[in-house]
């Protein structure tokens, strides 16, 4: 703690570390004590646009073992959030993991062990869930409003470049674990049930990325819904998150409800939840996750958005890229893991 506040510090200085220092920053019981990246001048540029007097580094272990550190934001590329996650738990940090959890299987069990036996709190950068929308969209599903849900379609879509390690294979882990792990979750989390197999098929698309940009699925719930995602890294569109939920009594298409129990309803009828869809992390709600991470430390209990909360969806990206490379295998998910 410093001066009462929980002491946080961000690793790694790309852009949506931004998100995690500005909500750091909002937060009164919160205060920025570190910030570090692999290359110093992007600490300290990140030091610059808030303003900060902290410290700077280029060694992660600075940070683990400054006493100083209460918490540690995970924002480096997606190979490197496994290892860090487990040596952050370890030091006694608690974590707050930038998604994907990790990209490979046989980490995630190892990541829970760590955590468990630290007993530290996680986070893990599910931004939609905190989106007004989504949690009307999952108010919704639990109250009955659409009855039995039987399809939930996702898809994300953003053609924008993403220079540095986002094109290479062994940093990402394929187009839904970098990106399309956001609708997949969304999905789950809004339907209250877990994802239990999925048949997928990729497209490579250009030459710009080393693994295919394009991704689709079928998937099946375990609550007997099916569903069709898909991911595009590539293409001439915008921020596109898109979520279609069927059920017996009511029909949802992002922003437009079809419900039974309003009789004589001939269209659908939109909401005006106040957020813009945008891919810019100035605009996601980072400060609602910090202040419910805060909330759970305090209390010391476990939030719904820890690691363990992330496993499911992280399976089915990594299950989706699998099954696409097996030409369309179906590949099942279980607590213990992918199975063909």
């Amino acid at each position: 703690m410093k001066n009462g506040k929980f002491g946080c510090a961000v690793w790694g200085c790309g852009w949506v570390a931004s998100g995690h220092i500005n909500a750091y920053l909002k937060h009164p019981e919160c205060a920025v004590v570190a910030i570090g990246s692999r290359r110093l001048e992007s600490a300290q540029a990140k030091q610059r646009e808030f303003g900060l007097d902290c410290k700077t580094c280029t060694d992660f272990r600075q940070i683990l073992e400054d006493p100083a550190v209460d918490i540690v934001s995970i924002c480096t590329p997606n190979d490197r959030h496994a290892e860090e996650c487990i040596l952050a738990a370890q030091a006694g940090k608690h974590v707050f993991l930038e998604k994907p959890a990790a990209i490979r299987e046989e980490d995630l069990p190892r990541m829970l062990e760590a955590v468990r036996q630290a007993k530290v709190k996680t986070m893990v950068g599910f931004i939609l869930r905190f989106n007004p929308l989504v949690k009307l969209q999952k108010k919704l599903v639990a109250e009955g409003e659409l009855g039995k849900v039987f399809l939930a379609n996702v898809d994300y879509w953003f053609g924008r470049e993403r220079g540095g390690w986002m094109k290479h294979r062994e940093n990402t882990g394929g187009a839904f674990i970098l990106a399309g792990c956001h609708s997949v979750d969304m999905a789950r989390w809004i339907l209250g049930a877990d994802i239990e197999s999925v048949t997928a098929q990729s497209a490579m698309v250009g030459d710009y990325y080393e693994y295919p940009s394009v991704e689709t699925a079928q998937v099946r719930f375990t609550n007997g819904a099916i569903g069709v995602f898909s991911c595009s890294l590539v293409g001439q569109v915008p921020y596109t998150a898109n979520l279609n939920i069927l059920g017996e009594k009511g029909t949802i298409i992002n922003d437009k409800f079809y419900l039974k129990r309003f009789e004589g309803q001939s269209d659908f009828f939109s909401l005006d939840t106040g957020v813009k869809k945008s891919g810019d992390v100035y605009g996601h709600p980072f400060p609602a996750m910090v202040a419910d991470f805060i909330e759970c430390i305090q209390e010391d209990r476990e939030s719904l958005h820890n690691l363990e909360s992330a496993v499911n969806a992280t399976l089915a990206c990594l299950a989706i890229t699998k099954s696409a490379s097996l030409y369309g295998q179906r590949i099942h998910i279980t607590p213990s893991g992918l199975q063909d």
